[in-house]
Formats: C-alpha cells, sequence, structure tokens
C-alpha cells in the first residue's frame, strides 16, 4: 500500500518541485519504505510516490514505466489478478522488468488504454501520465477502498492520496464548504466528490478523470448490477458464493510479507478467518479488540473462532482513556469524520502493525447480504405505506397523547418512499436540525444533505431490498466503512484487505434473490449457510452486534467534562453553526437518560476537534 500524489501544469509557470515533494512527504506514513519521483519539465507535470512494500521488495520502485517509457504509472493498492494480466501482455509481445503489478497496469494501459480498467481485479487508486496524447489519467478502484482528492488551481491540477498534504499547494484556499458540514453532520462522513474545503474535491468510487491540458473530464466506469438475477437454484447458488469467497480470500493471501486478519468475532470477519486457516500450512496470526462493557464486547466469540482454528490470537482492551487519542484520529482523517468505530480501528490496526504488514478483514458482508437493521426495517415500511393514507398518518403523527414511538411510525407512513429512506438513514433530520443549527447557517446551506441521498436512492424497478443494497454500496460503504479503514490502518503502515468486497464476488452477490439473503428475518441466510460447516454448531446463529463503542456511556461519566468544554467553549462555539440553547438542551437531555444523542454529540464534538487541529478554531 502505499501514498500518490502529483501536478500536471500545462502551459503555467514552471513547477516548483519542492512543492511536490512536500505533499509526497506528508504522505510518508502510507508508505514508509521508499519514495520516487518522474518529472516531464516539458510537459509540466511531476508524479510522486510513496511506498509500502509488500509485493515485488527488490523492484517494485515506482514510478514504473511501460516497455517504450512513454507511460508512467504511480499507484496506491493491490491488483490480485496481476499474474494472469503479466502472462497475457507476455503472449502479446511485452516485456517485463520487474515482477511487480504496478508495471503490468502500465503495459496493459499501453495495450488497452484506460478500459484496461475492466480488467484490474482488486483496490487502486492509479495516477498515469500518457506521454503520447499528454494527458494526465486518475482512476479510482469500483468501490473506492483507495482515495485520491485533487484541487484544481491557477497553478495547475493536483492530487494526492489524502487531503491535508494539498495544503501544501501555495495560494490554495482554505475556505470551508458549509455544504459539506451539513453532510458530515447528517451522515457522520462527508462523501464525494465533497470534501471540508471548496478547493479540493475527491475522485467518486468507480470514476476515471482525464486532465488534458485544459479541459478535465470525469466518467463512471462501474456501478453495481442486480438484474437479471442468476439462473442458478440455491444449492447451485450457495456452492458457486462458497467458491468464490474462498477464491477470493486466497488471492488476498498472496504477499512477500507478513499478513494476519482482524477478527471481531462476527459471521464476516471469522468467515474470513476461517477460510484462512484452511488455505494456510500454519497458524494465522488473528487480531481482535474489546470493551470493558459486555454490551459492547465481542472478544469471546473471536476467542472461540481463534481455539477452534489454533491462531496466533492477539488481543487489545480499548478503555475510556481513548479519549488521549483522539486529536491524532482527527489529524489522521484529515477532514471532519465523525464514524466513533474509528476508535477500536486504530487500536486494531496498531496492534495489527506490531506483528504484521498486511491485514484481511470482513468489510462488506452486510452490505452484500442484508446484515443491518435498516435491510429489513426499510422495506417492511416500504410495504406498509402502499396501504397507508398520507394525510391520515400525518394527523395520528400529530396526537402528542400517543408514545413517541407510534408518532414515529405515523410520520415514517406519511412521507415518500425516498423521504422515510433518508430519514432512516440520517443522524441528523428535520426539525432537529431547524431548531440546531444557527439561522444564518441554516439558511446557507438550505437542505443540500437531503438531496444527497436522495440522489443515491433508486427507488425505481429494483426489489425493495435490492435498492436498499444499492443504496449501501454506493454510500454507507465507501463514504464511510472504507474511509475509516484506510485512513486507521495506514497511519500505521498497515495494508488492509477485503475479500467480500472482491468485485467478482460483489457482482454474482448482487445478483442473488434478496430472499436468499433475508430469509423469515434471518440476515445473510445464503453466506451463512455457505459457510456453516467452518464453525462449530449455533456458532453463526447470535444477535448482531456491531463494531460499535460505548460512547454514549462514556459522555455520561468518563468524559462528560471534555463534552461540555469542547463544545460549549470550543471552536464550534465561535462560529455561527449552532444555536447554542439547542445545544445545551442536547446535551442536558442526553446526560439525564432522557434520549440519546450520542451520535450527534460526538460528530460535533469530532467537528470542533477538526476545527482546533487544523487552525480554523
Amino acid at each position: 500500500m502505499c501514498g500518490i500524489s502529483g501536478v500536471y501544469a500545462p502551459g503555467r509557470a514552471p513547477i516548483d518541485p519542492e512543492v511536490v515533494r512536500r505533499i509526497n512527504r506528508a504522505l510518508r506514513h502510507r508508505g514508509p519504505d521508499d519514495e520516487g519521483y518522474h518529472s516531464d519539465p516539458q510537459a509540466q507535470v511531476i508524479l510522486g510516490h510513496r511506498r509500502l512494500s509488500v509485493i515485488d521488495l527488490a523492484t517494485g520502485h515506482q514510478p514504473i514505466f511501460n516497455e517504450s517509457g512513454t507511460v508512467a504509472v504511480v499507484f496506491n493498492g493491490e491488483i490480485y489478478n496481476f499474474l494472469e494480466l503479466r502472462n497475457e501482455l507476455t503472449a502479446k509481445g511485452y516485456r517485463f522488468r520487474t515482477n511487480s503489478d504496478t508495471e503490468v497496469i502500465a503495459n496493459l494501459y499501453d495495450h488497452a488504454g484506460a478500459d484496461c480498467v475492466h480488467r484490474l481485479r482488486g483496490m487502486f487508486a492509479i495516477a498515469i501520465w500518457d506521454e503520447r496524447r499528454q494527458e494526465l489519467v486518475l482512476i479510482r478502484d469500483r468501490l473506492g477502498k483507495k482515495p485520491i482528492y485533487y484541487a484544481e488551481t491557477p497553478g495547475g491540477f493536483y492530487f494526492a492520496s489524502e487531503i491535508q498534504p494539498l495544503a501544501e499547494i501555495p495560494g490554495l484556499s482554505r475556505e470551508i464548504d458549509e455544504r459539506a458540514i451539513d453532510l458530515y453532520l447528517t451522515y457522520s462522513c462527508i462523501p464525494s466528490p465533497w470534501s471540508i474545503y471548496r478547493a479540493i474535491r475527491k475522485l467518486p468510487p468507480a470514476h476515471l478523470l482525464r486532465v488534458r491540458g485544459s479541459e478535465v473530464s470525469l466518467e463512471r466506469y462501474w456501478q453495481p448490477s442486480f438484474e437479471p438475477k442468476l439462473s442458478l437454484d440455491y444449492e447451485e447458488a450457495k456452492g458457486e458464493l462458497l467458491k468464490l469467497f474462498t477464491e477470493s480470500v486466497r488471492l488476498r493471501m498472496i504477499s512477500d510479507v507478513p499478513l494476519g486478519v482482524f477478527l471481531s468475532g462476527g459471521v464476516d470477519s471469522s468467515a474470513v478467518a476461517a477460510v484462512m486457516s484452511t488455505l494456510s500450512p500454519g497458524p494465522i496470526k488473528t487480531f481482535s479488540i474489546g470493551f470493558p462493557d459486555p454490551r459492547y464486547n465481542e472478544l469471546a466469540h473471536a476467542r472461540v473462532v481463534a481455539r477452534h482454528y489454533r491462531t496466533e490470537h492477539h488481543e487489545w482492551m480499548v478503555e475510556p482513556q481513548a479519549l488521549d487519542v483522539l486529536p491524532e484520529i482527527v489529524r489522521t482523517y484529515g477532514e471532519p469524520y465523525g464514524d466513533s468505530s474509528a476508535i477500536p480501528t486504530w487500536y486494531l490496526s496498531r496492534l495489527a502493525r506490531s506483528q504484521v504488514t498486511v491485514a484481511l478483514n470482513g468489510d462488506g458482508g452486510d452490505e452484500l447480504f442484508g446484515g443491518y437493521p435498516w435491510h429489513r426495517v426499510i422495506p417492511a415500511l416500504n410495504r406498509m405505506a402502499a396501504f397507508a393514507v398520507p394525510s391520515l398518518m400525518r394527523g395520528i403523527a400529530s396526537l402528542s397523547i400517543l408514545p413517541r414511538r407510534a408518532r414515529t411510525l405515523a410520520e415514517l407512513l406519511s412521507m415518500t418512499e425516498t423521504q422515510r429512506v433518508q430519514r432512516l438513514r440520517s443522524y441528523l433530520f428535520e426539525p432537529g436540525r431547524q431548531r440546531l443549527y444557527h439561522r444564518d447557517f441554516r439558511e446557507r446551506v438550505n437542505g443540500s444533505a437531503d438531496r444527497y441521498l436522495e440522489q443515491v436512492y433508486d427507488s425505481g424497478s429494483l426489489d425493495r431490498y435490492d435498492r436498499v443494497f444499492k443504496m449501501d454500496l454506493l454510500s454507507y460503504l465507501p463514504e464511510d466503512l472504507l474511509v475509516k479503514v484506510d485512513r486507521a490502518s495506514m497511519a500505521h503502515g498497515l495494508e488492509c484487505r477485503s475479500p467480500l468486497l472482491d468485485h467478482v464476488l460483489l457482482e454474482f452477490a448482487c445478483r442473488l434473490p434478496a430472499g436468499w439473503k433475508i430469509r423469515r428475518g434471518r440476515s445473510k441466510h445464503i453466506f451463512k449457510e455457505a459457510v456453516k460447516s467452518l464453525f462449530p454448531s449455533g456458532f453463526l446463529d447470535r444477535p448482531k452486534m456491531g463494531f460499535s463503542v460505548p460512547i454514549g456511556e462514556w459522555f455520561k461519566s468518563e468524559w462528560k467534562p471534555w463534552v461540555s468544554a469542547t463544545l460549549l467553549d470550543g471552536p464550534l462555539s465561535r462560529r455561527s453553526i449552532l444555536d447554542r440553547r439547542e445545544l445545551q438542551a442536547i446535551l442536558a437531555e442526553h446526560n439525564s437518560g432522557g434520549r440519546s444523542h450520542e451520535t450527534l454529540i460526538w460528530n460535533l464534538a469530532m467537528l470542533s476537534l477538526w476545527f482546533e487541529q487544523f487552525g480554523q478554531g
């Protein structure tokens, strides 16, 4: 895994190479083993690379070129089918100087142009300088596992793997994009293409960006397809699913450095650990995180798997003192990020890096096979709403004598399908947003966050379950979960690989009938049945716990003084974003136990820390 950066400035003043070097060196944590540059003064382009050595330790230095030297590539990620592609290219007459997957990309691009992306099986953020076409090409993998930020400036087009190194660009405006703050408080993250700065954007997943002269073009090259459904019976599909999953794990075990697996104790990471153990000639290394509060602690389940497969098991207990690491986490993410599971992911990455350089994980199982509660709730409500009269539901929702849950249900049934999904997948919504936002801020953002998910959610012809699965694959997974893992792991020089997010496996899973995924209330049914033989009887049939943190309790106890000081006296108190009285009321209601606001409080606290860390206080 690596960090990439660069600039293309045709027809501008000469590029200062020291600027690119500063950007590149700010990515050292992503690639502590090596750095490299390609500079073409005549074309006004510089590419930079920081390397974490995983494959081809001896000859994998980047940038790497095609055979004729006309294509230069810097690359962050892994291509798992690179040997197959290399053999194909060799048969076509291409010669290779290294054993790296990056050289395969260079020659594959030489052969097929940007369409080469359709042949790549893996995770990637790629920058290609095409000398013959005088064109810079940026490509991000299908699900957005690897990031690319970019900025179009008067001095040229800059890009980098993370946002804060781009602050090294001379004269770059650091004006805050207030729409991004609205998005962040609504979804706990800032989805692409937005960033916290108006001048910087993210390349969205599954997109390709070309810069040629003064022209910049953006195109989507892939998206998940749920139709037509596969013409297999259930048993055939279950067998093929296990075969594809096993192959995906096997491909991700290819490494020239030590590797292990994140083992939460849940179904997905346990399945990855189980298959790794069956494929490995010796004991694998497993890494788990726990909490003192038993409601959040899955260590006992992780130990069952570790004992069953006799792994070399390592654990870490996260205590409330985790408060000490928050400033470092904020610096790592570079822009406001509100998923509190960033804390255990940070500690888990640090624990794993003490023993290995590569770690597999179970990310993606919930999105593919219906593992989240809303995968059942949203379709059920949509079915109920088909028989509801909206005006009647609005009347019921206004009856204060009814319990809150009854009024909320009636309100949801009065909405359109898109409005209902927006409400259920937001952490901040009306009328709470109306009360919390300062009047001036509310007028400036004008509900922009709601429109994001309305555009992502497809209420058209798909099955009512597939609509929700697709929404998560296009939003929650790439914009929240994969960001969390990339930044936390790369902060420690650890490469994370996600077998369940192999695009071949994913495309197969998308075309399975939804009724095989959620059956009689049982989530991930077909996946659990496919891997059932790998575990002791009954291990897979228990309630989902999730990778969550007891922050709600910490806010009422150990962290209470810190929360009050951070939100009421910190940088947010000096900006016209929030209504102070409403914020005080939210804190009081949470602390009294009247209603939990833990996600909103956490998001606000991390926003305040971001302003403090990056000089915007």
